[in-house]
Order: structure tokens, then sequence, then C-alpha cells
């Protein structure tokens, strides 16, 4: 990945999508913003406990930072499940500047239209990013365990094959910082969870020394989804940076036991 400054906020960018001139994504982080204490930082979520009129300006903060309308960003209301929507223009700017108004029940989004910026929100899950070169599609996905478990960017991939015509070998894809395999210990209801699921390869699943404890690799889980429909490894580009390890830089809610704030990643089309 990348970093851009833009006065006091950072950004990461993929390197693959930086190639796309057709394409604005982003992933934020917690530097710079208006919000305080736990939430110290850039905290783009609303439901998180921290003050709206914080958040909103934080906000306002990314909009200019990446050059866009607040008002073309939309957010969903995530529930840590696998359920997808495809965002029209009729859904430009939903959640943008309140949460009422985000997407019902939706961890994944898809979009062929020009000038919607799709966005997710994590402090430990894994955000994703999608990006078919060929149809001038994108996609944005909420990967924590569950949604993991429940093959969400799988899920989101086979919608734009079977509703876009996309075809995995046009797929671009950036895996975002989340809780890396480092740090992210499971107990044995998440390990039953995966077995049961088909999801025990090695490089996935890795013992503790603690005793019946597992460390979960949510990089290489979502990265398999892809790799399995066919997208090239080549074409998929993790930033392998772990939220806890770089709490400073990205909200992590292990390393804030729970209460912390939110940063963003997202993808828009441009005009072609």
């Amino acid at each position: 990945m990348q970093t851009s400054n833009v006065s006091d906020t950072e950004l990461y960018l993929f390197e693959n999508l930086i190639a796309f001139d057709n394409i604005t994504h982003f992933v934020s982080s917690r530097k710079g913003g208006y919000s305080k204490g736990v939430f110290q930082g850039l905290n783009i979520g609303f439901n998180v406990g921290d003050d709206d009129w914080n958040v909103l300006r934080n906000r306002k903060i990314l909009s200019d930072a990446v050059n866009i309308p607040i008002d073309s960003f939309t957010f969903a209301n995530q529930c840590h499940g696998s359920n997808i929507n495809f965002a029209g223009s009729s859904l430009r700017g939903c959640g943008s500047s309140d949460e009422k108004s985000s997407l019902e029940d939706t961890d994944g989004m898809i979009t062929s239209t020009p000038g919607i910026c799709i966005t997710v929100q994590v402090a430990d899950c894994v955000p994703v990013l999608l990006y078919d070169s060929e149809n001038h599609i994108a996609a944005v996905i909420h990967a924590g365990w569950k949604g993991t478990i429940g093959q969400i960017t799988g899920k989101t991939l086979e919608k734009m094959i079977h509703f876009c015509s996309s075809k995995p070998v046009n797929i671009y894809a950036g895996i975002g910082p989340s809780i890396g395999p480092c740090c992210y210990e499971v107990g044995q209801n998440v390990y039953k969870e995966l077995k049961y699921k088909g999801i025990s390869k090695k490089d996935i699943i890795i013992p503790s020394k603690q005793k019946d404890k597992y460390y979960f690799n949510l990089w290489q889980a979502n990265k398999k989804q892809l790799t399995d429909l066919g997208v090239k490894p080549e074409n998929i580009e993790e930033a392998a940076i772990c939220t806890k390890c770089n709490n400073e830089s990205f909200y992590s809610s292990r390393a804030s036991d729970g209460k912390t704030g939110r940063f963003a990643s997202g993808i828009m089309l441009k005009k072609k």
C-alpha cells in the first residue's frame, strides 16, 4: 500500500488499484479529526458512542481529503452478516450524514453507477475492495469473522459474475488493514464454526499455545474465497497491516476493549 497525506489526514491506497484512473479508492486512518478520548482521531462511525457532530465533521474532512462530495458517500448499517446490496443512483448519499438513512443489514455493496462512493466502516474486521476493470463495476465488503465464515467476499464476487457479467480474471482486489493472524485469537466456538464450514487450512487456522485457542487468518481466508473463484493471486493486494499492532494509526476493537471508533474504506467509479 501507499500512504497519502492531505493536511493532517493520512490515507492508504492500494497500488494495484491506483493504476486505474477511472476509479477513486481509499482506506482512511485515525490520524487527524475532531474526536476525543477513546475515539481520538478521525472517527467515521456514528453508532459507536462518539459525538455525532464530531463524526460529521470528521466525514467532511475525509470528503475533502479524497475529493468526493459528502453526499456521494453511501454507508450501510453493517450487521456482521453476508447480505449484499446493489447501490444504484437512488442510494447515493444514504447514511452519509446520519446513521438513520444507512442501508439496512448490509455488509457488502456493488455498484455500476459512477459517482457513488460505496463505503464500509471497520475496527479490526477486514475491508475488501473489488474492481472489475473490464465492465467498470466496483464492490466493497465488510468481512468480520462471521461474514468471512459466511463467505461474504466470495458471494459478492458471485453476484458480480451472475448479475454484472464480471469475469474473475478481470477482478482486482484490495484486502485492507484489519486484525492480523498475529493477534486474532479465537476460541472453540469460532473454531467449530470454521470446521463445520470446511475452513480448516493450516494457513487459515493456526493453533495457539493456549489450550483450545486458535489464530484465525482473516486475510488468507478472504483471499482464498477470491482465488477459489478464479481471481488471479497477482491481482490481489494485501495490506498485511494488523490494526491491533498499529492501534495508533487504525482503530482496533480488541486493542481498546470494544470501545473505539471506526476507520473507513471506500471505492467510487468515475465516468469513463
